[in-house]
């Protein structure tokens, strides 16, 4: 057995025999391996691939070819989150034993191409536009290592300010200035700490307890200040994580003015998940939650929350991050997860399924079912797509989006970045000294990787 199966789950699926147009008197079927984690959220990652396998055969029975294509899944459990899958997949292809397709998350998309274990996909997608030319333009930065393609986007996200109209009613603002918000936001009118400030008003003159909330974990979603203050944590010139200090502390002293502002608890990163969730949506006990759109309609919405647009919008409504100065860009940020291609001997057969696959029909599918932003335009003309109402809106955020860094030790990084949060909303940290403590312990557990400006 090899290593790689070692890793898989112990369902491995070959499919040749199931795909149009193999049987056994077809000259050659190519056999590719396909890495897929076993994921109830997201089944279709691994079955568009399947599909598009038996789209390229059904086109190579059409054209006479003399070969076929057949999948091989090897499901591997959920175990250590995207960070642990490519660790292992990581240790796979350095002993020659990777495979010809995986998904993964983007950050990670470098630690595969730097070694040369993923085909470089850019010459592939400008020559076949009938596969890729439709992907919004903005995905592909969350694909690419030193300007190059190692990747073609699979999904997308977006992460935003939600805001409860109720509670800004209760607290004063008129009907056009909570209806224009989001417009003000785009508009570079309404800054960061005025968002702030409408939340202070919200709990100073309303019942409700909270003004913004985040999540209690370490994760994405507050990534967006940091980015918004001018943190983009990647040096173009070298490739490494990059540090500047002032921006850095910026970012952190709006989440302690929040705090001693009142704006937002010192407890935050210590609620639990459910009941942050509870307090803004079903509560209205929380002007502001910084979150992602696919909280609302993987599976229900949230308690308290209508499903239907008109109802939704009634009580709540959503915008991109603010600019921290009037005129400022506004922001979001989206975490892809992508397709990689081994650099193996059948790279471009390999590449031809991810085309098929990213078919704008296969990828709604997904969307629709899993209340993730698709990667074409042609899925905005798309009944389901229009219909899955929060899909739709949200799309419109790709235009302002932020990635995280492709770069193998972010994660690493993010967790340090996290425990000065907690240090600063909690008191211990100054904004200042939550920047050089950053910088500091950067410095001690990846030193390799980081530069500091």
């Amino acid at each position: 057995m090899t290593t790689l199966s070692r890793f898989a789950a112990a369902a491995v699926l070959a499919l040749a025999a199931s795909l149009p147009g193999i049987s056994a008197s077809a000259q050659d079927v190519i056999e590719l391996t396909l890495w897929s984690r076993a994921d109830p959220s997201g089944p279709l990652r691994p079955g568009n691939i399947l599909k598009g396998a038996e789209r390229l055969n059904a086109q190579l029975e059409k054209d006479g070819a003399d070969y076929r294509v057949s999948i091989t899944v090897l499901e591997q459990p959920d175990q250590g989150g995207y960070d642990g899958d490519a660790e292992r997949l990581l240790r796979a292809y350095a002993i020659g034993e990777g495979p010809d397709i995986f998904h993964a998350a983007h950050e990670w998309i470098c630690a595969f191409a730097d070694p040369g274990f993923l085909f470089d996909l850019t010459d592939f997608t400008n020559d076949h536009p009938e596969f890729f030319a439709d992907i919004f333009p903005s995905l592909w930065a969350s694909c690419e290592c030193g300007g190059r393609r190692f990747a073609v986007p699979q999904d997308a996200e977006a992460r935003m300010f939600f805001f409860n109209k109720n509670l800004m009613r209760q607290a004063g603002f008129s009907d056009e200035e909570i209806e224009s918000l989001d417009e003000r936001v785009l508009a570079g009118e309404v800054t960061l700490d005025d968002m702030s400030d409408i939340a202070q008003k919200v709990v100073e003159n309303t019942d409700a307890e909270y003004g913004i909330l985040h999540r209690p974990s370490r994760g994405p979603d507050y990534l967006m200040i940091f980015n918004q203050y001018g943190s983009s944590f990647l040096d173009p010139e070298t490739g490494k994580l990059l540090l500047e200090e002032g921006k850095i502390a910026d970012a952190y002293g709006w989440f302690e003015r929040n705090v001693k502002n009142g704006v937002t608890p010192g407890n935050n990163t210590s609620l639990e998940w459910n009941y942050i969730r509870d307090q803004f949506y079903a509560e209205n006990n929380a002007a502001m939650w910084m979150y992602g759109i696919w909280d609302l309609g993987s599976h229900a919405f949230p308690r308290g929350v209508p499903s239907d647009k008109e109802s939704f919008f009634e009580q709540f409504g959503w915008t991109a991050a603010p600019a921290p100065e009037k005129g400022g860009r506004p922001g979001s940020l989206t975490h892809p997860i992508v397709y990689g291609v081994g650099a193996g001997e059948h790279a471009e057969i390999a590449a031809t399924v991810v085309g098929y696959a990213s078919d704008a029909v296969l990828n709604t599918d997904h969307a629709v079912t899993t209340t993730h932003i698709g990667i074409k335009r042609a899925q905005l003309d798309d009944p389901r797509y229009a219909d899955a109402w929060t899909l739709a809106l949200a799309t419109e955020l790709l235009e302002f989006t932020q990635y995280m860094p492709n770069h193998a030790d972010f994660g690493s990084l993010n967790q340090i970045l996290y425990e000065a949060l907690q240090g600063v909303e909690t008191g211990q940290l100054s904004s200042a000294d939550a920047a050089v403590y950053v910088i500091e312990e950067a410095g001690a557990r990846i030193p390799d990787s980081i530069v500091v400006k």
